[in-house]
């Protein structure tokens, strides 16, 4: 019965995660699709420091891809930390099992 629940309780996460994914992809093509009406010629400017003629679409996309990775690397030590969190959880369920399982002939 557990192992039923537990199948299930999967193939909703699952459907949720495929529902993010999709999201996600819509969302970035739609900025996507703003970002290509931008095609105005922009240089940056930084105190003595300037960058060569760009369209605006490259210099936003460009600022949107450094945001997410800078994202995704903030995230990757608390997602190793849950993962190692998880292993060991399991481990110690699979040990409390083996305690109180009777022993099968």
């Amino acid at each position: 019965m557990g192992s039923a629940l537990a199948k299930a309780e999967m193939g909703r996460a699952g459907r949720s995660f495929r529902r993010l994914l999709l999201g996600l992809a819509a969302a970035a093509l739609f900025l996507l699709a703003l970002l290509a009406v931008n095609q105005e010629q922009v240089s940056i400017r930084f105190l003595a420091w300037r960058t060569p003629e760009w369209s605006l679409f490259w210099w936003l996309l460009i600022a949107f891809l450094a945001g997410a990775a800078v994202g995704v690397l903030t995230l990757l030590p608390a997602r190793a930390r849950s993962a190692l969190q998880t292993r060991r959880l399991r481990k110690e369920v699979r040990q409390a099992h083996k305690a109180h399982d009777p022993p099968q002939n």
